[in-house]
């Protein structure tokens, strides 16, 4: 009894903010230099990660890495890269179950900003998998190449919630909140969910999907019968995608830098990524601590257990 009294101690402390978990701590940030992975020329393409949970800046890279969360890591990289006019392509290395229906949505804003601005061709090549959310980023390069094994799909929205008043009622713990008005409390794990709430959450939830399906059909040029199919949030392996036509093409990371070059109109380029000082740079597989992303797994089933949140993500 008293190990289960300080876990869930330890869980309200966590969930409240009222603890924090820091370890190995990243000094500050340094500004990020150029590493040539491979190649030669004066013409560059710029590979951008996109990996792990997509979340706002919220973790920061005080947590195990020195890393920056994807978000704002990717928005000061593209940033630089608008001063380069040697960048003739950008390449999007995803490996990423999705996350957050914003930050999601906002990468694929900044990503798509920065092709028009420039003018350039952007190529996704899907790793492990691009899923949910990953796949709404990958929606903005002009042509989508996976590995033969990637797995791609997952087009929906989720707003998980844990129902956590049996548990606390079997520990003997009562909720006494007081509330303002009827919905105060909305998607508490404290309770059940009244069916008010839930057609709430079911109508924006539907909503976020729409959106999703909208630009699957408008960048991919998939018609309605398979629109029906996409949207049940399959997951589709390399050959059933490319047969729907969510993806373009099955390759490797060679044959992604060689379709930007012939997209840029290019022979020959420098295949460049951003690192800061320190930071893993020694080929296009070194990819952030994995740490980290366990960090932000948690993060991000502790922001479910709390309070409505809406992810274009496979569920945890």
């Amino acid at each position: 009894m008293m190990k289960k009294t300080v876990l869930l101690l330890g869980l309200c402390l966590l969930l409240t903010g009222c603890i924090t978990v820091k370890g190995l701590l990243a000094p500050g940030a340094a500004p990020l230099k150029e590493h040539v992975v491979l190649g030669e020329g004066r013409a560059k393409i710029l590979v951008v990660d996109i990996s792990g949970i997509l979340v706002m800046d919220r973790l920061g890279p005080d947590f195990f890495s020195k890393r920056d969360p994807v978000l704002s890591r990717m928005r000061e990289e593209l940033d630089l890269a608008r001063k380069d006019k040697n960048i003739i392509g950008l390449l999007l290395r995803i490996d990423s179950s999705g996350g957050s229906v914003t930050a999601s949505d906002i990468l694929y804003h900044e990503i798509s900003r920065f092709g028009r601005e420039r003018q350039l061709p952007i190529v996704a090549l899907v790793l492990d998998k691009a899923l949910s959310g990953g796949y709404y980023v990958a929606l903005a390069a002009d042509e989508i190449i996976v590995h033969p094994t990637s797995v791609v799909g997952g087009v929906g929205v989720v707003a998980l919630k844990f129902n956590l008043a049996g548990l606390l009622e079997k520990w003997g713990i009562a909720d006494d909140s007081v509330k303002s008005g009827e919905y105060k409390d909305f998607w508490s794990p404290l309770r059940a969910s009244s069916p008010e709430e839930a057609a709430l959450m079911q109508g924006i939830t539907d909503r976020l999907h729409q959106r999703f399906i909208d630009l699957v059909a408008a960048r991919r040029g998939i018609k309605d019968c398979t629109l029906k199919q996409v949207a049940k949030g399959t997951l589709f392996d390399a050959k059933p995608a490319q047969a729907l036509r969510l993806v373009d093409s099955l390759g490797y990371f060679d044959e992604a830098v060689e379709r930007v070059s012939q997209l840029a109109g290019v022979e020959k380029a420098r295949v460049i990524i951003y690192r800061r000082p320190g930071a893993r740079a020694g080929s296009i597989y070194a990819a952030s601590n994995p740490v980290l992303h366990t960090m932000m797994r948690l993060e991000g089933i502790a922001e479910e257990m709390t309070g409505p949140s809406f992810r274009y993500q496979v569920a945890p």
